[in-house]
């Protein structure tokens, strides 16, 4: 089996490496070099842009925990801004109730109570 990153979650960063860690863990990926290498392979050019900086002068140690630090930071939305969001109220769609609390959930994050989550 080989790792076959998907292209990076824009919106969601950090869901994205836990998608990609559980394929290295599957096929025993250890090399941080090789895990750095993998993330470039998924990264759009727009994205890789935003990295540059560490692409083309990445830190002697570290560099896979570099990237995907400045990935989640630079490309998660901000708190505000899921407030926001969350505020402004999200389209029920073709989503079942559950997929809709558990979007407003992960927008929500620690900052909304249960209760005002359902009352929303």
């Amino acid at each position: 089996m080989e790792v076959k990153p998907p292209p990076l979650w824009r919106h969601n960063p950090a869901l994205w490496f836990v998608q990609l860690e559980a394929q290295f863990e599957l096929d025993k990926v250890l090399n941080y070099t090789t895990k750095f290498n993998y993330v470039l392979s998924a990264v759009e050019s727009d994205i890789l842009n935003s990295v540059s900086d560490l692409v083309l002068k990445p830190p002697e140690n570290g560099k896979y925990e570099a990237l995907k630090k400045h990935l989640i930071e630079v490309h998660s939305e901000s708190e505000d801004s899921k407030i926001r969001i969350l505020l402004q109220g999200l389209e029920l769609e073709d989503q079942r109730s559950s997929q809709f609390l558990t979007r407003m959930r992960s927008l929500a994050g620690d900052n909304v109570g249960e209760p005002l989550l359902k009352s929303l």
